[in-house]
């Protein structure tokens, strides 16, 4: 498991972020889109290994 900072843009172009513990990055994007369905863009940046 890693830390991941994901970042949302809507599509009435508001933004957030947030910090999660995911498998992947692959992961992160796709768990994010299912909570998100009407995100634009959505990007997963590695922070590090969990327990690390």
């Amino acid at each position: 498991m890693a830390i991941y900072r994901i970042k949302i843009t809507m599509g009435d172009g508001s933004r957030g972020r947030y910090t999660g513990l995911f498998a992947d990055g692959f992961e992160a994007v796709l768990q994010t889109l299912a909570d998100f369905p009407e995100a634009r863009s959505v990007a997963a940046m590695f922070i590090r290994r969990a327990g690390a």
